[in-house]
């Protein structure tokens, strides 16, 4: 018996535990052999008392975990989709960091 050789094609399909999440934040972490990409979000705690300061507190909602090559792929992937997105909509702005604001000159 040989075995035969070619390319694999793969049917893709939705796993039974997909999930879709709105990300407004974003975390990552370096392993020894992986890196991971942590997704989550604020969530506003609503005051009965109007005059009490707003609250907030965040959620992690999924951890993305990459093997070194891939996380590259994906770097790749996003920089043509920002690319692609600023072509078709303009520049996309980033916020200042705090840092940056209190710089001395």
């Amino acid at each position: 018996m040989s075995a035969k050789e070619g390319v694999l094609r793969i049917e893709w399909k939705y796993a039974e535990d997909f999930k879709r999440i709105h990300a407004t934040n974003i975390f990552g972490l370096a392993g020894d052999y992986d890196y991971r990409l942590i997704f989550g979000g604020p969530n506003i705690i609503m005051q009965e008392d109007p005059s009490a300061t707003p609250k907030a507190d965040g959620e992690y909602k999924v951890e993305v975990i990459l093997p070194f090559r891939t996380m590259k792929e994906l770097r790749d992937l996003l920089d043509d989709a920002v690319k692609n997105t600023e072509l078709r909509f303009g520049e996309i702005k980033l916020p200042k960091k705090p840092e940056d604001v209190f710089k001395q000159p």
